[in-house]
């Protein structure tokens, strides 16, 4: 079902226009994979005061809790490339115990045309102790989710057992974001740095599937690998602590040729 932005629904809607500036597309005009998830990020955080003030990022943060992303699945109808301006809608869909459900769909604002729909899953979290908070329970007025007969579905994701490539990464203070921790949109540029030049010059993102797994701080090291599955136009993805091993995000990526 189509995102509807109204009167009717602005207590869980939002709709944003993003212009598309030089340094977020590539030498082709093909707008760069980690600013569509910046552009949902931003319009994430801006909508949820509209449900009340004390779900919203600062409010929470006066509390020590933050919301952190854990699963999305991205299905593009076609890549974008070449567009000025990104019209940005998202849909509060609600809780079922610990999670939050959020949808969006990405559009150009010249032409109207949809190149995006996604879904996505939250958590509120304890930023001292890392704990999840119950959501449902500890804060009862936060509506139920309903699943509609369209809705995607947040895939579940498997590690890989050989590696094709891979790259070693070092958190900057640039890469941090509100609570501190590695903005999830950086794990999108990780997994993307890793694949070859000419893979990325000759395919086009159709679908992701993203589960990340655990935080990552300032001064760590990270390692990017990927193993592709070339028949199907497929990457695995997996990014781990380079000193303990620990598997920090998981990202499958189907791709269609240019």
């Amino acid at each position: 079902m189509p995102i509807t932005v109204d009167k009717a629904t602005e207590k869980y809607t939002m709709e944003l226009v993003y212009p598309v500036s030089i340094s977020e597309i590539d030498g082709k005009g093909v707008i760069k994979p980690a600013v569509l998830f910046n552009y949902m990020q931003d319009i994430a955080a801006k909508s949820i005061d509209r449900l009340g003030h004390q779900y919203s990022w600062d409010e929470l943060y006066k509390k020590g809790r933050g919301w952190f992303l854990i699963r999305y699945r991205v299905e593009f109808d076609s890549y974008p490339a070449n567009i000025e301006k990104i019209k940005v809608q998202t849909e509060n869909r609600g809780a079922n115990r610990m999670h939050a459900f959020r949808d969006f769909e990405l559009f150009d604002n010249d032409t109207g045309a949809r190149f995006l729909r996604a879904t996505s899953s939250w958590f509120i979290v304890d930023l001292d102790n890392k704990s999840v908070v119950n959501l449902k329970q500890e804060y009862p007025d936060f509506f139920n989710f309903e699943k509609r007969e369209d809705d995607l579905v947040l895939n579940k994701l498997k590690s890989i057992d050989t590696v094709d490539a891979e790259k070693l990464f070092h958190v900057r203070y640039d890469d941090l974001d509100f609570n501190n921790h590695v903005n999830n949109t950086v794990y999108i540029t990780w997994a993307m740095e890793v694949l070859d030049y000419e893979f990325r010059q000759s395919h086009r993102l159709k679908s992701m599937d993203i589960y990340f797994k655990h935080e990552v701080s300032y001064g760590d090291d990270i390692i990017s690998q990927v193993k592709y599955d070339r028949e199907n136009c497929e990457t695995m993805h997996v990014i781990k602590n380079s000193k303990t091993n620990e598997e920090l995000c998981l990202i499958k990526s189907c791709f269609v040729a240019i």
